[in-house]
């Protein structure tokens, strides 16, 4: 007689993942108590600010639209995990055949690679703390964006996707689109803008832009011709799948710009790992996958 086999199921907990980009405003004057003198030098120094403002022991995440708390748990080299903890109400069932309800604090956790060639954020799902990560995406930039404009720079963030989520827009849509918008942060990572054509970077240097609009229109009567083949807009492509901005588009009968991408990327790690805080366990899986 065969013997029942029994597969133990693994829980795991999903995580989507983000870039944020550090851009130095060089309108603004220097004022770092003597420590850098140029926009340059701030640029170069740009990581280690972010590092000593998320590090601070007064730092904590603020939510205009939430009740939440934020710790940070553990740091390794680059890396920087925070829970963040949100305040729900809980209806439970009394033993008495009561009912009650009391406040509950769901968590989540923000894994931050702050090494300047990565620059990436990984965003622990769960809809009991926040129905989307994009509200936590939402209060990151709140609160980072807010305290390190100080420091003379702007701090942005935004979603890593799969580039062919845009291309299967594209052939979703044949013959009409009639509006493509690409709004780009201004690049401070050489590895994700080496495909642009578009020269972001002499235009930052240029003018200053922290985003910039690149807006296609086609005529009333017509459409845009988009192809994949086109090195121009596969660049524009690229660096917005990549975390570099975000790309929308107006279809034939609709008013409202879609976004052609609201899928980031993602990956799970075993739940255990979590709720036992193995912080050596889960260093290692995230140095491994958030690069």
């Amino acid at each position: 007689m065969a013997k029942d086999i029994q597969t133990a199921f693994i829980k795991n907990a999903s995580f989507e993942v983000f870039r944020y980009q550090l851009v130095v405003d060089k309108t603004m004057p220097i004022h770092l108590y003597g420590k850098h003198e140029t926009p340059e030098q701030i640029r170069a120094d740009k990581n280690n600010i972010f590092k000593e403002l998320i590090t601070k022991d007064k730092f904590s995440f603020h939510s205009s639209n939430s009740t939440i708390n934020s710790k940070l748990l553990h740091q390794d080299g680059d890396m920087y995990y925070f829970k963040i903890s949100a305040k729900r109400s809980a209806h439970i069932y009394k033993e008495d055949f009561t009912e009650d309800t009391i406040d509950n604090f769901p968590n989540i956790i923000v894994a931050i690679n702050n090494h300047p060639d990565v620059q990436k954020i990984a965003i622990q799902t769960n809809i009991t703390a926040f129905k989307e990560t994009k509200i936590v995406r939402k209060f990151i930039l709140e609160s980072i964006d807010s305290k390190i404009k100080d420091y003379n720079l702007s701090f942005f963030l935004d979603p890593i996707y799969d580039k062919q989520d845009f291309w299967n827009f594209v052939k979703k849509y044949p013959k009409s689109i009639k509006q493509l918008t690409f709004d780009l942060i201004s690049p401070n990572l050489a590895n994700i803008s080496k495909n642009l054509t578009l020269n972001l970077k002499e235009l930052y240097e240029d003018t200053n832009t922290q985003r910039t609009k690149l807006e296609l229109n086609a005529d009333p009567d017509s459409y845009l011709d988009v192809k994949e083949s086109s090195k121009f807009v596969s660049g524009l492509v690229s660096y917005g799948a990549d975390g570099g901005g975000s790309i929308y588009a107006r279809v034939v009968g609709s008013r409202k710009k879609i976004n052609t991408a609201e899928n980031p990327s993602e990956f799970n790690i075993e739940d255990k790992l979590i709720k036992e805080n193995d912080w050596e366990a889960l260093d290692k899986l995230f140095k491994d996958i958030l690069i």
